[in-house]
């Protein structure tokens, strides 16, 4: 279950990991991955909202977008059409 920002806060502050190295958009955004890439998202989805990803510029990363899926079922890509989506993009 998601337990909001200040415990997500505290877990990053416990893990010992400096809050840089998770700043995912400036990371994508001062360099340019080495092939393309996809990132899947989804406005229902609490851990990784489609929001967050707005701020992304790079011509090598797309960003599809997906309705109402919460984080478990984006991560399984439990949908059938998720899944030939991204076969498709694999050949």
């Amino acid at each position: 279950m998601y337990k909001g920002k200040s415990q997500q806060k505290n877990v990053i502050q416990n893990s010992g990991i400096d809050e840089t190295q998770l700043d995912l958009i400036a990371l994508l955004n001062d360099r340019q991955p080495p092939v393309s890439t996809t990132l899947y998202v989804s406005n229902g989805d609490l851990i990784s909202p489609t929001d967050y990803w707005q701020a992304l510029q790079n011509e090598r990363v797309s960003v599809v977008h997906y309705s109402d899926l919460d984080h478990t079922k984006m991560v399984s890509l439990i949908n059938q059409a998720m899944r030939n989506e991204v076969l498709h993009r694999l050949m």
